[in-house]
């Protein structure tokens, strides 16, 4: 009787300790899932170095990252009453360490500087640092002069002590 009582014991610590297993080998931790900012971005806000805070129709914007490509879109109604406008297209990598870009086609009016042109902000690494904190990413792309901070709810992004760009993850 006491063989098959530990025959039996042994066994059911067996099963156990194979469920457990299994269920530790076949379940994503939070920690295996890979760092992604993908997602439709709408810019819902401008808040200026004044306090003045910009929306729809005088700043309206969609940015679009997925699977390594990304669409910025964006136009701002200057005081003159004329438009100052963005669209760009281009590639990126990001982890939760590092974010690299490369833009293949941009065209920009008023934006840099008066006039349009197509030529991209200079750029001599094309990947910045990325940090993470708090359930945010916050990095600084190549070559634009921005700061931004990624989150569940979107993201943010400052040029400098000018203003800060809020944007509202739809997607």
């Amino acid at each position: 009787m006491k063989a098959i009582l530990l025959a039996s014991s042994a066994a059911c610590a067996s099963i156990l300790l194979s469920a457990l297993v299994w269920s530790r080998v076949h379940s994503k931790s939070e920690s295996s899932t890979p760092a992604s900012i993908d997602g439709t971005y709408e810019l819902t806000e401008r808040v200026m170095a004044s306090g003045t805070v910009l929306r729809s129709p005088s700043i309206v914007g969609l940015y679009t990252q997925a699977v390594g490509h990304f669409n910025l879109n964006i136009f701002v109604k200057k005081d003159d009453g004329t438009i100052a406008s963005e669209s760009t297209v281009g590639r990126f990598t990001f982890s939760a360490d590092k974010y690299c870009e490369w833009i293949i086609y941009t065209i920009r009016k008023d934006i840099d500087k008066p006039g349009v042109t197509n030529e991209a902000p200079p750029v001599g690494n094309h990947c910045a640092l990325v940090t993470s904190r708090g359930g945010r990413f916050t990095f600084s792309p190549p070559g634009e002069g921005v700061d931004v901070s990624y989150g569940s709810e979107g993201f943010t992004a400052s040029i400098g002590g000018d203003f800060v760009d809020h944007w509202r993850k739809i997607r």
